[in-house]
C-alpha cells in the first residue's frame, strides 16, 4: 500500500511541477499521473472506498456528484482530504432528479432521461442550452456553497461531451472560475473497439474544440483503469509518456465490496480498489516513471 504521506497532493494550493508532488523522485524522468476517482457521493459505500483510497495516496482527485443519495455524507467527508486530492464536480444528467426544472433534461416522472435518451436528443437538438446550463451551474453551486474549491469539471458517464453539453458546460465554468475539464480522448483511432468506444472517440475530439475556445484545460489523454486491469499497461502508459510533460490521467471507479452488492454496474469497484492499493498498481507507476498529481497540475 501506497502511503498517503508520499503523494504530498493538495487541494488547497496548485501544484506547480511535478516533482512536487511524486513518491518517485529517484527516477530521471517524470510522467505526471492524476490517479482520478469518479462517482464520489453516488452512495456512502462508493464514498467509503473512494476515501480509503485517498487516504492511501493512491488515489488524487475524485469528482462529487450532488445530486445523490451519498451527496451529504460526502460533503461532510472532504475537508479532512482536501490536503490530499482535489476535488471536483462530476455532472450527472442520467441518473435521480435534477436540481433544477429543466423539462427537455427529465421523463413524465420528473427523473432525469436514461442515458440512451439523453444521447438522442443531443444529437437532434432536442436539449436546452438555457436548461443545461441552469443545471450545470446548479450543481457546481451545491459544492461552491458547501466550501469546496472545485478544481475541474467531468461527466457521469462522460456525457458532458455530448454535443450542445459541452457548449453549456464551456459556457458555465469560467463563471465558477473553474479552469479545467476533463476530455476522454484516446490521441488516436487505432485501436478503437467498437461502435461505443469510436463516438466517444468522436464526442471527446468535439468537445476538445469546444472546451478549448473557451480556455479550458485537459489532461492529454484519459485511461480507464480496467485497461490496465487487463493488462494493457505498457502500452497505454509508455504512448502516454512519449506524448510529452503534460499529465494524463487514469480514471477509475473504486468502492467497497458493499457498494457492488448495493449498486451493480459495469465497474467491478472493489476489484478496483483492491488493484488500486496493491503492490502490482504501485509497481506499474514506478516503471513508467509516475508523477502523483492533483487535477491542479493540468
Amino acid at each position: 500500500m501506497l502511503s498517503a504521506e508520499h503523494t504530498h497532493v493538495s487541494a488547497a494550493e496548485p501544484l506547480r511541477t511535478p516533482e512536487g508532488a511524486t513518491a518517485f523522485r529517484h527516477r530521471r524522468f517524470h510522467l505526471p499521473v492524476i490517479v482520478h476517482a469518479d462517482d464520489f457521493g453516488e452512495t456512502v459505500q462508493i464514498t467509503e472506498g473512494i476515501c480509503v483510497a485517498i487516504e492511501a495516496g493512491v488515489v488524487t482527485s475524485t469528482s462529487v456528484m450532488a445530486n445523490m443519495p451519498g451527496t451529504a455524507d460526502a460533503l461532510r467527508r472532504i475537508p479532512q482530504l482536501a490536503r490530499q486530492a482535489s476535488f471536483g464536480a462530476h455532472l450527472n444528467l442520467c441518473e435521480g432528479r435534477p436540481l433544477t426544472r429543466g423539462a427537455t433534461l427529465v421523463d413524465s416522472n420528473g427523473e432525469f432521461l436514461r442515458k440512451r435518451t439523453l444521447v438522442a436528443r443531443a444529437l437532434t437538438g432536442r436539449l436546452s442550452l438555457r436548461e443545461l446550463e441552469a443545471e450545470v451551474a446548479a450543481q457546481i453551486g451545491v459544492l461552491r456553497d458547501s466550501g469546496v474549491r472545485v478544481s475541474h469539471l467531468d461527466g457521469h458517464k462522460h456525457l458532458h461531451q455530448l454535443p450542445i453539453v459541452c457548449a453549456a458546460v464551456a459556457n458555465v465554468l469560467p463563471r465558477f472560475g473553474i479552469e479545467r475539464v476533463r476530455i476522454t480522448r484516446l490521441g488516436s483511432w487505432r485501436g478503437m473497439r467498437g461502435a461505443s468506444t469510436l463516438a466517444r472517440e468522436i464526442a471527446a475530439r468535439h468537445a476538445a474544440r469546444v472546451f478549448a475556445h473557451a480556455r479550458l484545460r485537459s489532461p492529454l489523454r484519459t485511461v480507464d483503469l480496467r485497461d490496465l486491469l487487463a493488462g494493457e499497461r505498457p502500452g497505454i502508459l509508455a504512448t502516454a509518456r512519449a506524448d510529452g510533460p503534460a499529465p494524463i490521467e487514469i480514471c477509475c471507479h473504486p468502492g467497497t465490496a458493499a457498494a457492488d452488492e448495493g449498486k451493480p454496474g459495469s465497474h467491478r469497484r472493489g476489484s478496483e480498489l483492491d488493484y488500486l492499493l496493491s503492490p502490482q498498481f504501485r509497481t506499474v507507476l514506478a516503471a513508467n516513471g509516475a508523477a502523483l498529481v492533483s487535477y491542479w497540475r493540468v
